[in-house]
């Protein structure tokens, strides 16, 4: 049965229209993912105390179907997938209002080790069996979109600062949307009305470094990479309108 949360919309999770979106979306995923993890008692609550290791958040897929205004509490459902390789999970998630589903998503993350600095096998953290929903329907799948800033053009650089870092002492994933939003002004995103979202994250950014965003756009898409400054991809993403 899928993991439930009721939460009462928060303004400080809307774009600028003043209703929650894309980005807001991405917050409650984390969220339900979050209280997920800590029900079971394997969230990054727990996790570097006991085994060293903590959750990383490896790609974001995001869709909606409009947004959430403040006049109805939201419905977070989230379900585990059946386990593709021993050390990714993926998480589908549902976001309802007003009787029906205004969001929809998936999560994929792993266990890393804070020492190591590489993926652990979740029989590393004694993670549960059983835990994967068989009976669910999956959503549509992540869009595979490209590890590659090829044909891009630079639109501006980002320094990496203290309130970006998370528990893992590198770039919140949250950080990233607003990253990447910020390619672009207002007039671009308002003319995009994006519905789609798709974020893969590759290599850690630290406290300090400066980060070069790029851009490509085509037709009714714009795709997105963030370099680190010896030119290696730390991040991809793509927005696709309505």
């Amino acid at each position: 049965m899928p993991f439930t949360q009721q939460v009462m919309p928060q303004f400080r999770d809307a774009d600028e229209d003043g209703l929650i979106g894309l980005r807001g979306f991405m917050r409650y995923f984390q969220d339900i993912h979050t209280w997920y993890m800590h029900r079971i008692d394997k969230g990054n609550d727990t996790l570097p105390e006991q085994y060293g290791a903590a959750w990383v958040y490896t790609r974001y897929r995001l869709h909606r179907t409009r947004n959430a205004d403040y006049t109805a509490p939201l419905t977070l459902s989230a379900w585990m997938e059946p386990y593709r390789q021993p050390v990714l999970v993926t998480m589908d998630m549902t976001v309802s209002q007003h009787g029906g589903v205004i969001a929809t998503g998936k999560l994929e993350s792993c266990v890393f080790s804070l020492s190591r600095r590489r993926p652990l096998r979740l029989s590393a953290v004694d993670f549960p069996e059983g835990m994967a929903e068989d009976d669910q329907e999956p959503l549509p799948d992540f869009f595979g979109i490209e590890r590659s800033a090829e044909g891009m053009e630079e639109r501006y650089r980002r320094t990496v600062r203290y309130s970006d870092l998370d528990k893992n002492r590198h770039m919140n994933n949250l950080r990233y949307i607003e990253m990447f939003e910020d390619a672009f002004d207002s007039a671009f995103w308002e003319r995009l009305r994006p519905a789609d979202l798709e974020l893969r994250f590759l290599s850690e950014c630290a406290e300090g470094e400066t980060l070069s965003v790029l851009a490509r756009e085509e037709d009714r898409r714009v795709s997105l990479a963030a370099l680190h400054a010896d030119g290696s991809l730390a991040a991809v993403a793509m927005f696709a309108g309505e």
